[in-house]
């Protein structure tokens, strides 16, 4: 006798099999990211708020516009993890050149924001040509070293040449308005270097141009963030070494260069062992950046050292995920690229979260999936879907 099947009984099994298939490579990774983009919706939608105060629908226009950028990113990552990596990084090295082509774009002919000319403007969104680049340089040098693994005697001087083109043109053009997406580009290309076996003759080689390029660019005055990173470099060497009349005797010119750091120090002093609540961060209206570059000490005024330690155990257990992916990834081309991607987003998390608390000059580097930034939540969708596309290489060689 055949045992009758409930209508819900029946309809489960559809649902759950349609959600798996959205949400295709490692169901870790998608905690991770469900988890951070929970975090950051919630601590956006509070450090935002003194931006909308005023109108019958504020705050909660921003709400939906931030609702609508997540979903649109979720579903990005979404359609990136089904597909064959292999087929979407085909054309990387034009999308490279296209990147290079907008930063220069951005850098002659759009406006300053913020002492820089990084954005370009379309209609009411703003891209940022840099995180395109960033992206697509990773790309291009993990599918160069792939080619090179099954004989690390394949490295040349052409393959030398090319490296240091493409990773040096990059940091070059995105130094003049972004000093520090520069550098941590150029430790992303260390790191995949290492990754891909090439000689450490050649990699010394690259670092050395990189570091004297960098070096050049701010001694020399040349771009727009030059005399920025010279006071910045100069007011943390005094912040932490001190001058020869001691810590306690500070200009009012340092007080000035440090007002943010300080206001991003005392939030977390306030929230650290007694936590506000959500939505209720007081620094929030004195830092400047508290949606963005500060955006870890609104996180901590508002729920406590417990968050504050728990963001940096999810992002090392994001990097943990993405590397482990070299041991079952089918192709070298997955393994570096997952390592690569997966180091660039949780070194750029730690850089927002040190300058948060004074442990390296004041950068500009949002904590991705955690700050605001329309631009950087879908590129990071972007990676992420490359990693969970890459990660499904597990299932079908396990």
């Amino acid at each position: 006798m055949k045992s009758k099947t409930s209508p819900s009984e029946a309809v489960a099994p559809s649902k759950t099999a349609y959600i798996r298939s959205l949400m295709a490579g490692d169901y870790q990774l998608w905690c991770i990211v469900l988890i951070l983009n929970a975090i950051g919706f919630l601590v956006q939608f509070s450090a935002k708020s003194k931006y909308h105060l005023g109108g019958a629908m504020e705050p909660l226009s921003y709400l939906v516009k931030n609702g609508i950028i997540l979903i649109a990113s979720l579903l990005i990552m979404s359609y990136i993890s089904r597909q064959d990596y292999v087929r979407l990084t085909r054309f990387n090295n034009l999308v490279l050149f296209a990147s290079w082509l907008l930063i220069g774009f951005a850098y002659v002919f759009e406006p300053s924001k913020g002492g820089a000319s990084r954005w370009i403007d379309i209609g009411p969104i703003s891209f940022m040509p840099s995180d395109m680049a960033k992206l697509a340089l990773i790309i291009s040098l993990s599918k160069l070293f792939a080619t090179k693994q099954a004989s690390p005697d394949a490295y040349s001087k052409w393959t030398l040449a090319t490296i240091l083109f493409q990773v040096g043109t990059t940091c070059f053009l995105i130094m003049l308005s972004n000093f520090s997406t520069s550098i941590l580009i150029g430790g992303t290309s260390f790191v995949l270097m290492l990754f891909g076996r090439v000689p450490w003759r050649s990699i010394w080689i690259v670092v050395s141009v990189m570091v004297g390029l960098g070096i050049g660019v701010v001694v020399l005055g040349i771009g727009q963030r030059a005399e920025t990173v010279q006071s910045r470099i100069k007011s943390y060497i005094k912040r932490t070494v001190g001058n020869e009349k001691g810590k306690e005797e500070s200009s009012d010119k340092d007080e000035g260069e440090n007002y943010q750091l300080h206001q991003s120090q005392m939030a977390i002093a306030t929230g650290a062992l007694q936590p506000l609540g959500p939505g209720k961060s007081q620094f929030r209206y004195l830092l400047s950046q508290a949606d963005s570059d500060f955006i870890y000490a609104t996180v901590i005024e508002e729920y406590g050292i417990i968050m504050g330690l728990f963001l940096p155990f999810v992002y090392l257990w994001l990097l943990m995920r993405g590397i482990r992916v070299i041991q079952y990834s089918a192709k070298p081309l997955g393994g570096l690229l997952s390592a690569g991607l997966a180091f660039s987003l949780v070194v750029q998390a730690f850089i927002n979260m040190f300058v948060s608390v004074g442990a390296i000059p004041v950068t500009g580097q949002p904590m991705p999936m955690i700050s605001a930034g329309g631009t950087s939540l879908i590129f990071t969708a972007i990676s992420m879907g490359l990693i969970m596309s890459i990660s499904k290489d597990k299932e079908l060689h396990a």
